[in-house]
């Protein structure tokens, strides 16, 4: 920039001067700034509604169209304490007979007590294989289990060192469909099968001298190389009539779960349709919809904020953070005010809710949400949905429940309307979350083009900083060069009045 000269000569404060003459000249930037800010906070309030919207379309609404969110079905036993049972969606309605002849069981091997000539120590499960016998020259010994009739084997190495704990630790890593865990009491390795069923049995094998330490040689005495568990057995029941076997306790059939607890005895399990599950369900939809419905309408129809524009640092030094924070919220509650986009959604929401606005209902027996008791409130409330006779709703707790009495009657026909107008709904959301040159897929507002003029905005702004520097730099060559000139005629004007003699006495 050169030499220059701060009104020496002129006596002016021309660094004071030229920074009032640039606040002018940043008015142009700090314009682009603001509305660049405005943008940036438009598209943060944007992104927040989006993933409400969009949690709001993959919960809620996939659910309002999904015909097994309104087929939930009782089952309940005679007698809980011999059989447990849950209904599915393809569970028969009605009253099933199950009679337990016997339970499934697993495979079980109970070792001999484990005791040692080596010391006299009582034996815990810190005790180490190379107290029980001598290893002698072996790193390590083997012993093999194997489950399902042998198509599951392993082999579990154990060195000297390997305590019991140890021993128990690596079996259940290797055979991780097996149970193990040595008793203090009765100083024996207890093992048992996870799985239950007729295909079950443990068979231990492996280095005689180890097996036999280890309480697992042949319980009859004979030969100690092998050990051999109880067989597993398959559960067999009678149900509605017909003997059926099952390899385990939890057993499968025709839409039921049902858990079988004992043997020798029979109950009644009823199947019936969950009416209250069903309520409850759309009720969640009505309260899920209500508060994402009235987070639209807060925004779509927010006060202006006239007058307020956001606040340069010059600004935010003269206010308190309590202060920029209210004036800030002030702009940010607004900027979604008459936004097309979610007015858009909203209404198209309204519509399809309130008046089944695409929804073919003529087969239905019900045409409207309002046929089941499911109104728009006064008009002051935008759109939101009440549930006649909910007790929940203090304004329409008194009225008819016309829902509940519709689950009742034909739960069926009640899921028609639900699941066709959620169908809908959930169609028309995906319609306008579609990728465009403009947004991004899964995305309700113009976020591509939101970004685009973010980044312009970036470019606008750094094109006029670059010009302020110019005009500072311009501002300052003038005032130099003015300053240069005064002096000039300053030296002029001393040499003039020192010729003409005015400076003798």
């Amino acid at each position: 920039m050169g030499i220059q000269f701060s009104g020496l000569a002129s006596g002016l404060d021309t660094d004071n001067i030229i920074k009032e003459l640039m606040k002018a000249e940043r008015l142009k930037v700090d314009r682009v700034k603001k509305d660049k800010t405005k943008l940036e906070w438009k598209k943060d309030i944007w992104k927040d509604m989006n993933a409400k919207v969009y949690s709001f379309y993959t919960k809620s609404v996939f659910d309002l169209k999904s015909k097994g969110t309104f087929c939930k079905k009782n089952a309940l036993s005679s007698n809980e304490g011999i059989i447990s049972a849950k209904a599915g969606i393809s569970a028969v309605e009605g009253t099933h007979t199950i009679k337990i002849n016997r339970l499934a069981r697993g495979s079980f091997l109970t070792g001999n007590e484990i005791t040692t000539d080596k010391n006299s120590e009582d034996i815990t499960s810190s005790t180490k294989a190379g107290d029980l016998i001598d290893f002698g020259t072996d790193t390590t010994k083997v012993i093999t289990i194997s489950l399902d009739n042998g198509k599951t084997t392993k082999d579990i190495e154990i060195s000297a060192n390997n305590t019991i704990s140890e021993i128990t630790d690596k079996i259940k890593k290797e055979q991780d469909n097996i149970n193990i865990s040595f008793d203090n009491n009765f100083n024996r390795l207890m093992m048992s099968t996870k799985d239950q069923g007729q295909e079950q049995q443990i068979i231990v094998s492996g280095d005689d001298e180890l097996l036999s330490a280890l309480g697992l040689q042949d319980a009859e005495g004979g030969k100690p190389s092998t050990r051999i568990g109880t067989n597993g057995q398959d559960a067999e029941f009678v149900y509605n009539g017909t003997t059926l076997t099952s390899n385990s306790n939890e057993v499968n059939i025709n839409g039921l779960t049902l858990a079988l607890k004992d043997e020798g005895v029979s109950a009644n399990i009823t199947v019936n349709q969950d009416t209250d599950a069903i309520y409850n369900k759309v009720k969640d939809f009505v309260n899920e919809y209500n508060e994402i419905l009235l987070e639209m309408n807060i925004k779509v129809n927010a006060d202006r904020a006239k007058g307020y524009e956001p606040l340069t640092q010059e600004e935010k030094k003269a206010m308190s953070d309590d202060d920029i924070k209210l004036w800030e919220d002030k702009i940010k509650n607004s900027l979604l005010r008459r936004d097309d986009i979610l007015s858009g959604l909203k209404d198209s929401m309204r519509n399809i809710l309130g008046t089944s606005s695409g929804v073919d209902t003529s087969d239905f027996k019900y045409d409207f949400l309002s046929d089941l008791g499911i109104v728009t409130g006064d008009y002051s409330e935008r759109g939101l949905l009440h549930i006649n006779g909910d007790e929940d709703d203090p304004l329409y707790a008194a009225k008819t429940n016309t829902l509940k009495e519709a689950i009742e009657e034909d739960p069926e026909k009640v899921a028609e309307l639900l699941n066709a107008v959620g169908r809908e709904l959930h169609s028309v959301m995906q319609d306008k979350m579609k990728g465009s040159g403009v947004s991004s897929a899964l995305t309700f507002y113009n976020d591509k083009e939101m970004d685009n003029r973010i980044d312009e905005y970036a470019d606008r702004i750094e094109e006029l900083e670059d010009k302020l520097t110019v005009i500072e730099q311009r501002y300052y060559q003038q005032f130099t060069a003015m300053e240069k000139a005064i002096q000039a005629m300053n030296s002029q004007s001393a040499s003039l009045v020192s010729m003409l003699g005015g400076g003798s006495q």
